[in-house]
């Protein structure tokens, strides 16, 4: 796979629900990648109850996530009802307060092994088409799409400092010094789920570093991954 696919997401409004919260749901700063294979699935037509199938082996796949806006949050409370009932007769309501992400936007790469999952989703991207409705973590929320190239990509080693554009998994880090936080960079750690099985097991969870105005991340990394373009790169 030394080529990768780059589209843009965007919405108004996104929520990624943190798998710790409930009764308060919280939102993740970008799509988790189990909700970027939904998302890419939507887009090709894959049925929704096997999909992860064909992304549990990091060997098939590339996934990466640059931030674009700066990720602004908002609080609302939704008005939930008991949908049991006829609309009519309705009588339990639920208020919940979520927080939404506003304004998000990412650039997204993307490579596979499967050739028809690769070359369907760069003949959707292009035509901006989707089999099904691409949302950001809730049906209400709908998301768009644009198609931005295809780029071939080149590993890459360095002692030096690098600026990397993309969210940055803490286990490429040389050590735990190697993150830069001069030119008012405002870097966060979160904890994200990597890969799920269909059952929505999770397999994989590993800190996610990300400077939150999208700003690149200075540091120092075991290897990494340069575009035709000159971007730096890491893969979940």
């Amino acid at each position: 796979m030394n080529k990768i696919i780059i589209f843009k997401l965007w919405g108004d409004y996104a929520h990624f629900k943190k798998f710790y919260t409930t009764t308060s749901p919280l939102t993740f700063e970008f799509p988790p990648p189990p909700t970027l294979f939904g998302i890419i699935s939507a887009i090709i037509g894959l049925d929704k109850s096997e999909y992860l199938d064909y992304f549990q082996n990091p060997a098939d796949f590339k996934l990466a996530v640059k931030i674009i806006n700066p990720i602004k949050k908002v609080r609302w409370t939704e008005n939930l009802i008991d949908t049991k009932q006829h609309f009519w007769r309705i009588k339990n309501r639920t208020q919940i307060r979520t927080e939404f992400l506003k304004d998000p936007a990412y650039l997204i790469y993307f490579s596979h092994n499967d050739s028809l999952i690769y070359e369907h989703l760069n003949v959707n991207l292009q035509k901006h088409q989707s089999v099904y409705s691409v949302c950001l973590g809730l049906s209400e929320l709908l998301a768009n799409f644009e198609y931005v190239s295809e780029t071939k990509i080149k590993p890459a080693t360095s002692s030096q400092e690098i600026n990397l554009q993309s969210v940055l998994p803490e286990s490429y880090l040389n050590d735990k010094m190697s993150i830069s936080f001069e030119g008012n960079r405002e870097i966060f750690k979160i904890n994200y789920p990597i890969l799920m099985q269909s059952d929505r097991i999770v397999n994989k969870r590993e800190d996610i570093l990300f400077e939150r105005n999208g700003k690149p991340i200075g540091c120092k990394l075991k290897r990494y991954w340069e575009t035709e373009q000159g971007e730096i790169i890491v893969f979940f």
